[in-house]
């Protein structure tokens, strides 16, 4: 067979362009021919591959989003010349029979990052129209994935099918195995670099400084108590921009610490020579030195935005820092890590990782898919979504093929009456019902358009109207990404316009659980008295504290933040109920809000919320001042005893506006527009 690669540049200290070398390698071992189109190629190249280059002189004048168009336009110009069997791309760009997927989501950075007024910028629109090239709706092409975070986060915003994304094993190269003579190899690099035998060294290894955290390494080794900071050197491994960085580990106190060594092949004798791996990145969506530290026996600091870092918990091979990112958290891990007796085995248990096969396959894996492809031998029977269906966003596996496989938009919504109606709003445009679909129980809202008096209504209130599923669809991805468990989307379709929107987002059942209102009445029947049920409470609160902590933390709020949004599934052992075993979810997100950074007031609005829906069982002696304070002390962060401290506005806040919502609801409740002062409906509605 015949295989046409593209990547725009190549550069043998790049992640993206090693993994290439290691496919074709492997596909010239079998026998097929492959040509690869690049605009500049660095270093030796490989023997018996063809290499055409289609960058020219200027090229280096213009801004990428320009050199990306004019490489896509003579590669288009050349393919339409040469016949080949499937054009591999690792680079996003259109008319791509596979991708290679090694980046992470262009869309969802911007958004995240940058102002709203970049995204009318033609920089945007680029490279927006290349990655939907690539993972949009109508695009048939075939995705070799490296991580299944990654797989959600492209979803969330391109709705790409299932179907068309295969998940590669660890992308661990042979070359980076961990060298044999351990020490010797540890004294060498030492004395060439002027680092003594009893220094702490710590390895920042990668190319793109930025993306990678550089920054945030430098500010954790500075924050290093005076005796351990002047133990620890600090070595800069990749290709970058060194300038910014130097200057900033100069205002920080440790330039003499720092060493930059530019771009390097012989990693494996680096790590031989560090103590600690330091990658606390932005954004990663693999982060193959990772596992090329664990593999070669050094402990890493990670987080947990990188794909592979859930490889560094199950070798037990270091520490992986939680989003949202806190560079105190990351401070004090850095001083518990180098000096932690846990230091040795973690290096035995990362050694032990590396010996297991798998994590090497990835170039023959990756090869025999293509080879399938090329066979039309690979299975295409999942969620894709023909363009005559195209408010459909996404419809998981299950569902695609099996009870929903010839529905359209407008045949789903009408299931709405077909099953248990659980609830409906008091305009009527929003009803949740329960059905069964295949033996298994899900959750259908519709939303059928709110019309423009409620529209206007919320923008002169200043608030932003809720005109569909849309928000619940990125909120359960916003929440999924750091760490909280919520609803499992299987469905969600939308179409119209503004005001007549209509959309639909259908959940997995929460099987076995309860609301925690439902939990509180059974308190107040039956309060919590043994040691073991006490112990639960206290969990159930730290858990909560720690969830509204991390949703705020990270840009986003509830609005609708009631203990009857919070779904407990209770687990037992030996008839005690278990912590360990024991899930807290997070439900009904129709109306969260995701920014950069979350206003004070959306804080208060959440915490208050949540007193409020608690006040029956605080009148009840059920959750006593303690507890209160326990809860404040997890959700800022600090010692119990410094709990009111720091924050005593907000929290007065908290209490004052928790009252007047009780104050407001009795109002009410008396002039019989409300016959309950019930705040939520029950947990089965999960919607």
């Amino acid at each position: 067979m015949k295989f046409a690669f593209c990547l725009f540049k190549y550069s043998p200290y790049d992640g993206l362009s090693r993994d290439l070398r290691r496919v074709l390698v492997e596909c010239q071992s079998r026998g097929h021919e492959a040509e690869v189109f690049v605009s500049t190629w660095e270093g030796d190249q490989p023997i018996g591959i063809e290499i055409t280059h289609l960058g020219k002189w200027g090229d280096k004048f213009v801004q990428n989003h320009f050199k990306d168009t004019l490489y896509f336009r003579r590669l288009r110009h050349q393919l339409k010349t040469r016949s080949f069997d499937a054009v591999i791309g690792f680079n996003r760009m259109p008319g791509l029979d596979i991708y290679y997927g090694a980046d992470f989501c262009y869309i969802e950075r911007v958004r995240k990052e940058r102002p709203p007024a970049s995204r009318l910028m033609w920089r945007y629109r680029h490279f927006c129209a290349y990655e939907k090239a690539v993972f949009g709706t109508n695009s048939q092409t075939l995705i070799l994935s490296l991580s299944e975070r990654g797989n959600k986060v492209y979803q969330e915003y391109h709705y790409t099918p299932d179907s068309r994304f295969y998940l590669l094993p660890p992308t661990l190269d042979l070359d980076r195995k961990p060298v044999k003579d351990r020490n010797g190899t540890r004294q060498q690099i030492r004395q060439k670099f002027g680092i003594a035998d009893d220094a702490l060294l710590l390895l920042f290894i990668g190319s793109g400084f930025e993306t990678k955290g550089l920054d945030r390494a430098l500010r954790a080794l500075a924050s290093l108590a005076s005796d351990l900071r002047k133990r620890s050197q600090l070595m800069v491994i990749g290709q970058d921009h060194p300038g910014a960085y130097q200057d900033l580990a100069e205002q920080l106190g440790v330039g003499r610490q720092v060493h930059f060594l530019g771009g390097r092949l012989e990693i494996p004798d680096f790590l031989a020579a560090g103590d600690l791996l330091l990658h606390p990145a932005y954004r990663e969506n693999t982060g193959t030195i990772l596992l090329e530290a664990i593999t070669a026996g050094v402990p890493v600091l990670t987080t947990n935005v990188c794909g592979y870092a859930h490889h560094v918990q199950k070798a037990g091979g270091g520490t992986v820092l939680s989003s949202p990112f806190d560079q105190d958290q990351l401070n004090r891990e850095l001083a518990a890590l180098l000096v932690s007796p846990m230091r040795g085995e973690w290096q035995a248990n990362g050694l032990n990782y590396g010996e297991n096969d798998d994590l090497y396959r990835m170039p023959m894996t990756a090869v025999d898919v293509i080879e399938h492809y090329c066979h039309k031998a690979l299975s295409h029977n999942t969620a894709t979504i023909s363009p005559s269906a195209g408010s459909i966003r996404y419809l998981d596996k299950r569902l695609s093929t099996g009870a929903l496989r010839a529905s359209d938009f407008d045949q789903i919504m009408q299931r709405q009456g077909q099953g248990e109606l659980i609830r409906t709003s008091r305009d009527g445009s929003r009803k949740t019902s329960r059905l069964e679909f295949d033996g298994r129980t899900y959750y259908l809202k519709t939303h059928t358009g709110v019309g423009w008096l409620e529209i206007i209504k919320n923008w002169t209130s200043l608030r932003l109207p809720v005109l569909g599923a849309k928000n619940e669809w990125h909120g359960v991805h916003h929440l999924e990404r750091h760490g909280i468990d919520t609803l499992t989307i299987a469905g969600y379709g939308t179409s119209g316009g503004y005001a007549g929107r209509q959309s639909f987002i259908i959940t997995e059942e929460i099987e076995g659980s309860i609301s925690l209102e439902e939990l509180g009445y059974e308190w107040q029947r039956n309060p919590p008295r043994k040691k073991s049920e006490l112990r639960y409470k206290r969990w159930l609160i730290r858990r909560i504290a720690e969830m509204a902590r991390t949703i705020h933390q990270s840009g986003a709020n509830h609005r609708d933040f009631y203990l009857g949004h919070f779904l407990l599934q209770r687990e037992y052992d030996n008839g005690e109920l278990s912590i360990e075993k024991s899930r807290l979810y997070v439900i009904d997100l129709h109306r969260m809000q995701i920014r950069r950074e979350t206003p004070e007031r959306w804080k208060l609005k959440d915490i208050s919320g949540l007193r409020y829906s608690c006040l029956p069982l605080i009148k009840a002696g059920l959750l006593t001042q303690r507890d209160l304070y326990r809860f404040v002390s997890t959700y800022q962060g600090v010692p119990l005893c410094e709990t009111l401290s720091g924050d005593r506005p907000f929290w007065s806040g908290v209490v004052s506006k928790a009252d007047n919502l009780l104050e407001a609801e009795q109002r009410k409740s008396q002039k019989g527009s409300l016959t309950t002062t019930k705040t939520v409906p029950a947990a089965r509605t999960q919607h």
